[in-house]
C-alpha cells in the first residue's frame, strides 16, 4: 500500500498557481497538500522578509517570486469579514486593495485542484503571531497568553472566514500551543525560563484548586530533582523506580511537580479542545488535526494523545528526528545528557542516558549513543528507537486511520537528515501500517528527497 505525504507548502504559496506544481503531485500519486501559511507576499509591504526562505531551494518557490529572492510582507489570502470578530480584542488585517486580483487567482486555482481529485489542507500554526497566517491578527490588547479565551473566539472566527473564502478546504492543522521541553540553558525551548501567570492563567490554575506560584514551585522542585542525580540515585531509579506505581511515588516526593505537569495539561487541553469543538460546531464537515511532539516529550509539552483522540480528527506527532538547531529529537537527547552531566558532577555519561532513556520511556541503541547522535543513524536507531515512537504515536492517536505524523529533515540550522534516513523512517511508517505523513516542507525539496517521497507514494 502507498504511503503518501500530505504535502506542505510555505511562502511565496504563489507556487499553487503554477498547474505545473499540480501536474507534479499527480504523476507522483500524491493527493493532499497543506498550505503553511495562508498568506500571500506584498513586494509594498511595510515588513519585509526575504522569500525564498535560505534553505527553500526548489525551483518552483523562486519561479513564484520572478525568479530571483524578493524581500516582502506575508498578507492575509482574503478580505476578513470583519462582522465575525466583533466584541474580540484580536482583529484580523486587512487584504491591500492592490492584492485583490492575486487573492482571486489563489481561490481559482484550489478551486481547480479539489476537481481534480487534490485534497486541500490549511493550517492555524498557533493562531497568533505568524503574519499573514491563518490566524494572525492585530491585538487591542499588550500581552498575548494561550489561556486567552478571546485567543479561541479568534480562531475559530478565523475558520469560519477561511471556509467561506475557500469552501474547498477539507481540513485545518492546529499546531500547538506547546510547553517547552529543553533543559539545556539559555536554549529558545528552555522550559525553565517559561512563565506568564497573567489574570488568565490565574483563572486557569485556580480551577485546579491552587495558585500559580504553586506553578512555578512545582517547575523549579524539578529543575532542583534533575540536579541531584548521582550515580547511586539513577541506579536506584532504573532499578527501583519503574512502572505505575514507581513513577507515581517518585512524582509525589515533591507534589508541587505533579501540579506543575497539571497545570500543563489543563492549558493545552482547554485551549485545544474548545478551539477544535469551535471549528467542528460551525464547521461540521471541516476536519481538525491537532499537532503534538513525540510520546517521549509530549507529556513535558502539556500534550495527552489519547485524551485528544476524544476531540479531534487527527493526531500529528512530530517525527523530527535531526540534531542541532531546534526541535529535533536527537538534538534535545544530546541537549539533556550534556545538561545532566554538566549539573550533577560524577555522574557518568553512561547513567544520564540510561536515565534519560528511562525516565522518557524511549529504548537508545547500544550502538548509536549521545557521542555519535550528530552522525548518519545506524538501522538500529530506526528500528528500535524510531519504531517506538511510531507504535505509541498510533496507539495515542486511536489508530492509523487517525494518524498523520510530521515528517522533516531540518530546523534552523540543524543537521539535516539524509535521504537515505528519511527513506528508513518512511519504511518504518510503511512498516508500522501507516498509510500517510504531513511531508515539511515542499519548498526545500531536492532531487534525491523527491525521489524517496515518490519511492513510498507510487506503490
Amino acid at each position: 500500500m502507498a504511503l503518501k505525504p500530505v504535502m506542505l507548502v510555505r511562502p511565496p504559496i504563489e507556487i499553487l498557481l503554477d498547474d505545473g506544481f499540480w501536474d507534479e503531485l499527480e504523476e507522483a500519486g500524491i493527493d493532499e497538500v497543506g498550505i503553511q501559511w495562508l498568506a500571500l507576499l506584498d513586494a509594498k509591504g511595510d515588513k519585509p522578509n526575504r522569500y525564498p526562505q535560505p534553505e527553500d531551494t526548489h525551483p518552483r518557490g523562486l519561479a513564484a517570486v520572478g525568479g530571483t529572492p524578493v524581500d516582502s510582507t506575508p498578507v492575509p489570502a482574503y478580505a476578513p469579514n470583519l462582522d465575525l470578530y466583533d466584541g474580540l480584542h484580536f482583529q484580523p488585517q486587512e487584504l491591500p486593495e492592490h492584492m485583490v486580483a492575486q487573492s482571486t487567482k489563489l481561490k481559482l486555482a484550489i478551486e481547480n485542484a479539489t476537481k481534480r481529485g487534490f485534497t486541500v489542507w490549511t493550517m492555524d500554526d498557533k493562531g497568533y503571531f505568524l503574519s499573514g497566517g491563518f490566524g494572525d491578527g492585530t491585538r487591542k490588547v499588550a500581552v498575548t497568553c494561550v489561556n486567552d479565551p478571546d485567543l479561541v473566539g479568534y480562531g475559530i472566527q478565523r475558520a469560519r472566514d477561511t471556509a467561506a473564502n475557500f469552501p474547498s478546504i477539507h481540513g485545518i492543522v492546529l499546531d500547538g500551543p506547546d510547553f517547552k521541553w529543553e533543559i539545556k540553558p539559555g536554549h529558545r525551548d528552555d522550559l525553565f525560563l517559561e512563565e506568564c501567570g497573567c489574570r488568565h492563567c490565574q483563572r486557569v490554575v485556580e480551577s485546579l484548586g491552587f495558585g500559580y506560584e504553586r506553578v512555578l514551585k512545582g517547575r523549579d522542585a524539578f529543575k532542583a530533582k534533575l540536579q541531584e542525580l548521582s550515580n547511586e540515585a539513577v541506579e536506584d531509579f532504573l532499578a527501583n523506580r519503574s512502572g505505575l506505581f514507581g513513577s507515581m511515588e517518585w512524582w509525589l516526593q515533591n507534589p508541587v511537580m505533579a501540579d506543575w505537569m497539571r497545570y500543563k495539561a489543563a492549558v493545552v487541553e482547554q485551549h485545544v479542545k474548545a478551539l477544535t469543538d469551535g471549528i467542528h460546531e460551525y464547521l461540521p464537515e471541516m476536519k481538525v488535526a491537532t499537532s503534538s511532539r513525540m510520546p517521549s516529550l509530549a507529556p513535558l509539552t502539556g500534550h495527552n494523545l489519547r485524551r485528544k483522540a476524544a476531540y479531534n480528527d487527527y493526531e500529528m506527532p512530530k517525527l523530527y528526528w535531526w540534531s542541532g538547531g531546534v526541535a529535533g529529537w536527537r538534538g534535545t537527547a544530546m541537549n539533556w545528557i550534556d545538561t545532566l552531566v554538566e549539573w550533577n558532577p560524577g555522574l557518568s555519561r553512561e547513567n544520564a542516558t540510561a536515565w534519560f532513556s528511562a525516565a522518557l520511556d524511549i529504548p537508545i541503541p547500544a550502538d548509536y549513543q549521545m557521542a555519535d547522535m550528530a552522525n548518519e543513524a545506524p538501522d538500529s536507531f530506526f528500528t528500535e528507537t524510531v519504531a517506538d515512537q511510531i507504535r505509541k504515536m498510533i496507539a495515542g492517536s486511536g489508530g492509523v486511520e487517525r494518524f498523520m505524523p510530521w515528517v522533516g529533515l531540518e530546523h534552523f540550522g540543524s543537521n539535516w537528515l539524509t535521504p537515505s534516513e528519511l527513506h528508513r523512517l518512511l519504511g518504518q511508517l510503511e512498516a508500522a501500517g501507516a498509510e500517510r505523513y504531513s511531508y515539511f516542507v515542499y519548498n526545500e525539496i531536492k532531487p534525491e528527497i523527491w525521489d524517496v517521497i515518490t519511492e513510498f507514494s507510487r506503490k
